[in-house]
């Protein structure tokens, strides 16, 4: 019975696995621009236009940098990234949750333009740029 059910657990990764791609060569893992960066490592992804939108979560405690594509929604999670650097491509739709500091979004515009900086902060805004400090 033991091994039934490593040899099903086996088969349901291999199905999940098979829906993912590798997207870049930092190890992050894509199903299109829906991305998670790979643990223990930088991440970098670069959203392509087509119309989906970009959805990456980074790694806690790794560098994130994420270009979406223009005119795209664009959605970030890197509050626990050691560093982030965003570039929301002037997206009708930007949501970016930053650590408390090391991140900065770039062409960020409008009122969904909407950023965090750690559990509750707001970042400065200069222009179409949000920093955390």
């Amino acid at each position: 019975m033991k091994s039934l059910c490593i040899a099903a657990l086996f088969l349901a990764l291999a199905g999940l696995a098979a829906g993912f791609t590798s997207c870049s060569s930092t190890g992050t893992v894509c199903e299109g621009d829906n991305c998670v960066c790979a643990a223990a490592g930088p991440c970098s992804h670069e959203c392509s236009p087509g119309g989906e939108a970009c959805e990456v979560q980074c790694s806690p405690g790794e560098p994130c940098s994420v270009g979406c594509a223009a005119g795209e929604h664009c959605h970030v999670e890197c509050s626990a990234a050691a560093s982030c650097a965003v570039d929301c491509g002037s997206s009708p739709e930007c949501h970016v949750t930053c650590p408390a500091a090391g991140c900065t979004v770039h062409n960020c515009v409008g009122a969904a333009c909407e950023v965090t900086c750690g559990a509750v902060a707001l970042p400065s805004h200069n222009g179409s740029t949000a920093s955390c400090p």
